[in-house]
């Protein structure tokens, strides 16, 4: 059974979105802690707010092996890393903080700390297929992101928008070169999608992306054949019109004769896939869950108190509204 209520570890959400547990560790934001440790859940923007901040007042920065290595392609030099895998734990002070799996980008866990009564607190971080692939576990207090926070943000395909993926590229590689656009780690994530679905076209990889990509391969990552994009390789391979180019999502460019041009978008609850010109696509590929995922994780968790992350939240407070009312949730706060 969970702990009392009253006795739980304090929170307190920070202006930038940090997650300050019992003044002694702070998650995916920046504040002054006891213990001089900030968890970063994964290598999303809106998750490492104010890093520099936390590196320069000497934190140690906890993380996954995958995620410390992807901080150094963004530019991050930390000098006192702690690594953590998913189902592992260290000791703070008089608290356990321990990684929870989560499917997200490859690299993101959920952080849950417990005292030595056992009281529990778990932030979500980002994560989708909940209760299938994301672990859910139950807590006292639970701090959520609502990303699709509002009930109309439903797609209705995502248990098989990753089959569509798999199959639309391959129906376009017939007739020329396919560029994938989606945001870091995203991407990622694709590349293993299709070769598990049987894409061996090659990758021509925009900078960044291949910087990502060697990093996780050096930590027993598979991708198959890539290439540098720019290289004398990848011209010959984009010769051939026979290639999965993948960069960024703010560096979309339309498709044309001879490329065809999948854009990556979690805003689409409509259709799966959407033609939005010529031979340039949306395709409904998120790595969050909609809101009927975040509902089935709150129910899973069946915290006492909730805290809905404003900063990182769409619609939270019809989010909170509905799960106070549907979920009979004692306290939920919007900060």
């Amino acid at each position: 059974m969970l702990g009392m209520l009253k006795r739980a570890p304090s929170v307190v959400i920070g202006s930038d979105g940090g997650i300050t547990i019992a003044g002694s560790v702070v998650i995916d934001g920046h504040s002054h802690v006891s213990q001089r440790v900030r968890v970063v859940t994964h290598i999303h923007s809106d998750h490492t707010v104010n890093l520099h901040e936390s590196i320069k007042g000497s934190y140690r920065i906890a993380a996954t092996q995958l995620t410390l290595s992807w901080l150094q392609v963004f530019g991050y030099s930390v000098a006192s890393p702690v690594s953590l895998e998913a189902g592992e734990s260290i000791r703070l002070g008089d608290l356990r903080l321990r990684f929870l799996r989560s499917v997200h980008i490859p690299g993101t866990v959920q952080v849950l700390v417990e005292t030595d009564d056992g009281n529990r607190v778990l932030y979500s971080s980002d994560f989708k297929k909940p209760g299938d692939e994301t672990p859910v576990e139950e807590a006292d207090v639970l701090v959520i992101d609502a990303v699709y926070g509002r009930p109309s943000y439903v797609r209705e395909f995502d248990d098989y928008i990753e089959h569509l993926l798999v199959d639309l590229v391959k129906q376009l590689l017939a007739g020329g070169g396919v560029r994938i656009y989606g945001y870091y780690g995203k991407v990622n994530e694709v590349m293993s999608l299709l070769r598990q679905g049987g894409v061996d076209a090659p990758f021509v990889l925009a900078p960044k992306v291949y910087m990502m990509t060697k990093k996780a391969e050096s930590l027993g990552f598979r991708f198959g054949d890539y290439l540098l994009a720019g290289s004398r390789e990848s011209r010959e391979v984009i010769r051939g019109r026979w290639y999965v180019y993948l960069d960024h999502s703010s560096r979309a460019t339309p498709g044309s004769r001879d490329v065809s041009t999948l854009i990556l978008s979690g805003w689409e609850f409509r259709s799966p896939i959407r033609r939005v010109s010529g031979r340039t696509w949306h395709v409904a590929f998120s790595d969050h869950s909609d809101f009927r995922g975040l509902v089935r994780y709150v129910s899973g968790v069946r915290p006492r108190k909730l805290y809905v992350v404003k900063a990182r939240s769409n619609g939270a407070e019809e989010f909170a509204s509905y799960v106070a009312k549907n979920l009979g949730i004692q306290e939920v706060l919007v900060v």
